[in-house]
């Protein structure tokens, strides 16, 4: 008998095989038939006791060596190592499990859905060449994880969203004669609720080396700089690392030619008129992905917003402005859902502005939920999609939720903010 603790809950795992031959799992007397496609699934959905059991199959994954520890890592446990989540080995069936409760999965990814990795003797294994897994158990966006598809999900849409995500785009795919096509592929367009902050991929520097990636990086970043310029920028919010200091280093696109990395003549222009807003909190610590989704609550976030608003509203930086992090996606998704929100914009504009950062086919995917679970922390609320007035929700919290004694925001900072740009 092999017991495993879950939030103070012991299940008794009895591992045996029947008489004939069928391999089953028993899970406090009751009987789980292990079967091929759930090994292949990596999951047992128990809907009648509300459990999922993940699997992992040393055959099919291709285990080799000893097995020291064994973890489920995923958007549920902030992709650690939980002891809550360590798996227990069964000889017999030579894997890998453990039963979780629904109720400890709530958390979701990118995909919409709880995300997850094996971790095995500490590392995280990879799905490359894993062609076993079926739709929509994977989620074939960059990082490429497992996904927790219930029964109560619309299959037909998992599987739709995970060739969405999957799909990476090529030039031909974009209209580049028109401004719609242009927006696409650059991630460039006007935050909803306001009429002078704009959104963006970076200004002029490819990361994670999607240069030799991406046959669309190269006219990516020339229409950022294009649309900035037509739009005339005049204000920049970086929400990520000053990228300045990569000036004049070389890179290699995939079409083979190289080119050494240039600051855009609009984009040294907000430089010389110091007017670039390099986001931090007072400590130096800039946003992070882990922050804007699970955090919102943080100083930090508080600290972020308020030093955004102040730079705003600040009258030595003109607008029109400019936001963005690395690929304009998270933590530009989450910083321009709060201004749209704080200046007018409503739940349903945000949230479908956020999600058009897919329509660059990058191999990524963000689905509105991710952005709710983010706004639903910050705002203490069940279902944001049921909060009637966004702004004035966002005025509340953040004229009322204070840093060392000091509210977030003021009125007064909020109305010079909607004066700026809203």
């Amino acid at each position: 008998m092999i017991t495993s603790g879950f939030h103070g809950k012991f299940y008794n795992y009895l591992e045996k095989k029947l008489n004939s031959g069928e391999q089953v799992l028993c899970i406090n007397g009751k009987k789980y038939f292990i079967t091929q496609e759930d090994r292949k699934r990596c999951m047992i959905e128990d809907s009648e006791l509300s459990l999922v059991v993940f699997l992992y199959d040393y055959e099919l994954w291709g285990q080799a060596g000893d097995v020291q520890s064994a973890y489920v890592c995923g958007s549920f446990t902030s992709w650690v190592e939980n002891p809550d989540f360590k798996m227990t080995f069964s000889p017999e069936l030579l894997l890998q499990y453990l039963a979780v409760p629904f109720s400890a999965l709530k958390e979701c990814g990118n995909s919409s859905h709880p995300e997850y990795k094996f971790c095995i003797n500490g590392n995280y294994i990879s799905l490359a060449g894993k062609n076993f897994i079926p739709e929509p158990y994977f989620f074939p966006s960059f990082d490429k994880n497992l996904m927790v598809v219930l029964s109560t999900d619309n299959l037909e849409e998992a599987i739709k969203l995970n060739r969405i995500a999957g799909w990476v785009k090529k030039l031909s795919d974009f209209d580049l004669e028109s401004r719609e096509g242009q927006e696409e592929i650059s991630n460039f367009r006007l935050v909803p609720g306001t009429r002078k902050l704009f959104r963006s991929f970076h200004p002029f520097y490819p990361t994670g080396n999607r240069n030799e990636i991406f046959e669309t990086e190269k006219k990516r970043i020339e229409l950022v700089q294009k649309l900035a310029s037509e739009e005339g920028i005049k204000s920049d919010i970086n929400l990520t690392d000053d990228y300045t200091v990569f000036a004049g280093q070389e890179i290699h696109w995939l079409d083979g030619t190289c080119a050494k990395i240039e600051i855009p003549p609009y984009y040294q222009k907000i430089i010389d008129s110091k007017c670039v807003c390099n986001v931090a909190a007072p400590s130096g610590i800039v946003p992070s992905y882990e922050y804007v989704y699970a955090k919102p609550r943080d100083p930090l976030f508080g600290e972020w917003v308020r030093c955004i608003v102040n730079f705003i509203i600040d009258d030595s930086h003109p607008a029109p402005f400019q936001i963005h992090c690395a690929i304009g996606t998270d933590r530009t998704g989450v910083f321009s859902a709060v201004l749209g929100g704080l200046c007018g914009a409503s739940w349903k504009e945000v949230s479908e502005d956020y999600e058009k950062t897919n329509r660059m086919g990058i191999n990524e995917y963000r689905s509105k939920v991710f952005l709710a679970q983010s706004f639903q922390r910050l705002l203490d609320v069940e279902d944001i999609s049921k909060v009637k007035n966004l702004s004035e929700r966002l005025t509340d919290y953040f004229t009322t939720a204070k840093i060392e004694g000091e509210p977030i925001l003021t009125m007064q900072q909020i109305k010079a903010l909607i004066k700026k740009i809203g």
